[in-house]
């Protein structure tokens, strides 16, 4: 599971067959190139630059604190990162705004997004990035009775690309008969091709978007394949490779990155960070470990 260096496809096995980036299937889908905004482009080869991104669950800093979390996430590198489960000033937290100290630690942009009032403060999501962060949105998604949860949109500047990074951060529910699970991936497929655009982030159709986060489900998974309709998952064709929780024996994939249908990226690594790697003690950090990949835009 330790630095998978070189992996130049997009394939990920999917039961008993692959799909192949490389050689991107059709879509018939008209709006998902041609959405309400009547702003369609075409494909176009570039020389795009090479991002390194990310997602980890810090678990509201429970197991260890906010300076262990900002020392892990120096530690990674990366130009942008999803973080699950951060706490905003809660008692159990002890009033810490942990996106701000952490973002404050790392010296890095961040936005955060509040899915639920808790013990006097928020629980929520965040995002980090090295590059200027100009708007955000957060989406709700459906929830029925059970803990809200949301999508957090970042538009990012990010040097030699024409158009902004759109970076999705989430954490889906946890349910056994993941009928919600269906409901809020096909609510972020609606985003994908804008059946319900966000209302602050302009074309956002033809935008670069990442999407990452904890999804509560395995590669394989019923409620995941519903996604490939318009993502592609950044992975190793070895799915034992991409274990994420939990973090003392990683034996879950719930972790994931996933690049839009409506550009290209050459996977360059994909690292699931474990054990003492980077010199980290990552069981002793979180309970969950971070999923990290090197993109390439090669085409937007």
């Amino acid at each position: 599971m330790k630095n998978l260096k070189s992996l130049s496809t997009f394939a990920v096995a999917l039961g008993c067959f692959v799909l192949a980036s490389t050689s991107m299937a059709a879509i018939t889908d008209a709006a998902y190139r041609y959405g309400p905004e009547g702003r369609g482009i075409d494909n176009k080869i570039v020389d795009g630059p090479t991002l390194k991104v990310g997602t980890y669950n810090i678990g509201s800093a429970r197991i260890s604190n906010v300076d262990d979390i900002a020392k892990a996430i120096m530690a990674l590198d990366v130009d942008v990162l999803s973080l699950n489960e951060v706490d905003n000033k809660t008692a159990r937290s002890g009033k810490v705004d942990q996106a701000y100290e952490i973002a404050q630690r790392t010296g890095m942009y961040y936005a955060y997004g509040p899915t639920m009032d808790f013990e006097g403060g928020q629980y929520g999501i965040a995002i980090l990035s090295k590059y200027p962060i100009v708007n955000q949105e957060v989406v709700k998604l459906p929830s029925d009775d059970q803990e809200p949860r949301i999508v957090l949109l970042a538009e990012i500047d990010v040097p030699q690309m024409e158009s902004s990074l759109i970076y999705m951060n989430t954490h889906l529910d946890f349910n056994e008969n993941h009928q919600l699970q269906f409901k809020q991936i096909r609510a972020i497929n609606d985003l994908a091709v804008a059946n319900n655009s966000p209302q602050t982030i302009n074309h956002f159709t033809t935008k670069v978007k990442i999407l990452a986060g904890d999804f509560n489900d395995t590669y394989n998974a019923q409620t995941l394949a519903e996604l490939y309709r318009y993502w592609d998952l950044v992975a190793t064709d070895n799915p034992y490779d991409m274990r994420s929780w939990p973090a003392s024996n990683p034996s879950a994939d719930l972790d994931h990155i996933f690049t839009n249908r409506g550009q290209q990226w050459e996977i360059q690594d994909v690292t699931v960070y474990q054990g003492d790697d980077l010199n980290i003690k990552w069981a002793d950090t979180s309970d969950h470990v971070p999923v990290i990949a090197t993109l390439k835009l090669i085409e937007q």
